[in-house]
């Protein structure tokens, strides 16, 4: 049976890097979100799963939805949660990770591809963790990866929560950045009640999500600087 302790060494590895490697090692270059899942679970874990680096096809295949679920609150470490962000579910989920921790009121996701200036995401982009309450609007769904892994490993990982370095590692955001994690936190600000423009979640860091930002902060007791850093994060996502 594989070892999701194993694949939490592996995954601790990967916070902060590029897809570089991957493309090299699968002699491919595409938004490479599904392709680090596919590296986790078939090459380190040595589970038999399809071979594909595009969301909507992998997520189709018998594989995937014999094992299809949207009880978010049952994730475990080593499940795969798709994302649909374009709000089109028609063509299927945009994007992908993998669970690392389940903390008991939210989910915690190791994501490739989640950064970087649109057009460049093979150079600029890489890979982070990201938290979601079980509600999280942008959840298509969850595949259930508990019959690949061994239940002893299940309590053991279980009794070890995910170290600290999988609480917050992504890039400091302020006016001017774009990408799936300015989303991100466009979508907690509006979660908390504070409007990021009629833009809405468009990954684009404009003068309304500073402002959306600088009101949190204040209402947070956290420097109002319009910069969001660990702290920011840490209070959006309840830390």
């Amino acid at each position: 049976m594989a070892s999701r302790e194993k694949l939490l060494v592996e995954a601790k590895k990967r916070i902060g890097k590029k897809g570089t490697d991957l493309f090299e090692r699968y002699n491919c270059r595409t938004h490479w979100c599904m392709m680090q899942v596919y590296y986790l679970l078939h090459d380190v874990c040595e589970i038999d799963i399809p071979k594909s680096y595009s969301c909507s096809v992998w997520m189709n295949t018998g594989y995937a939805m014999a094992r299809l679920n949207h009880e978010y609150s049952t994730a475990e470490v080593g499940d795969i949660l798709f994302f649909e962000n374009n709000g089109s579910r028609a063509d299927g989920p945009d994007h992908v990770g993998i669970v690392i921790e389940n903390t008991g009121h939210s989910i915690k996701v190791l994501e490739g591809n989640t950064n970087g200036d649109s057009g460049n995401w093979y150079n600029t982009s890489t890979t982070n963790v990201f938290e979601y309450p079980y509600d999280y609007s942008g959840f298509e769904c969850i595949i259930d990866m508990s019959n690949e892994f061994g239940s002893s490993d299940i309590e053991k990982v279980e009794s070890e929560p995910v170290p600290n370095t999988f609480e917050v590692s992504i890039r400091t955001l302020r006016k001017g950045s774009k990408g799936r994690d300015v989303k991100s936190l466009q979508r907690l600000l509006f979660a908390d009640g504070y409007s990021v423009g009629s833009a809405g979640d468009d990954g684009d860091f404009g003068k309304d999500t500073e402002k959306a930002v600088v009101n949190f902060q204040s209402d947070h007791n956290l420097e109002s600087d319009g910069i969001v850093g660990p702290k920011t994060f840490r209070a959006l996502w309840g830390c």
